[in-house]
């Protein structure tokens, strides 16, 4: 069994979700892409994504930018397109590349222009010894749908009195 813990970060540089198994570095989280123009989440380059996810402020960047991105796989099942990849980040501690795998399972709620994604990864090691079948059930579930409509402010109005 995973001891998973789940957060929504409040601070730092990367303000997301993500759950993450603090002795392993399996992990996964959501990202929200730049504008899509109008396109659906089928007609979208893998560039598109991955732009996102490995830029200077990605995800992956924290010590230097990933190397050895390759795409495996990318389909679509249903209304989700499915990417996936291994990829090399930095170590902190020692330098090294770490070689990793991840699933991307990526969507564009109706009414809006922006993908939802939710990635999973694993270091490659890992992920030949069981965390891609953890990954891959986490990356199916997954759903994204506009909220529903409200009357609700987004920022309180300060009254003078």
């Amino acid at each position: 069994m995973l001891d998973i813990k789940c957060n929504i970060t409040a601070k730092g540089t990367v303000y997301d979700i993500e759950c993450r198994d603090a002795n392993t570095g399996d992990s996964v989280f959501l990202s929200v892409s730049g504008k899509a123009s109008g396109k659906g989440v089928n007609e979208l380059a893998n560039s598109f994504f991955l732009d996102t996810l490995f830029s200077s402020t990605g995800r992956f960047s924290f010590y230097g930018p990933p190397t050895d991105i390759k795409v495996k796989k990318s389909y679509m099942e249903g209304n989700t397109r499915i990417i996936e990849l291994g990829f090399s980040i930095l170590s902190q501690s020692t330098g090294t590349e770490i070689p990793r795998n991840a699933i991307i399972a990526a969507t564009i709620p109706q009414g809006t222009d922006e993908a939802v994604m939710l990635v999973g990864s694993s270091t490659a090691s890992r992920w030949k010894k069981g965390s891609e079948a953890v990954v891959r059930k986490t990356v199916d579930s997954f759903r994204a749908i506009p909220a529903p409509k409200s009357a609700m402010k987004v920022r309180a109005k300060v009254v003078d009195s």
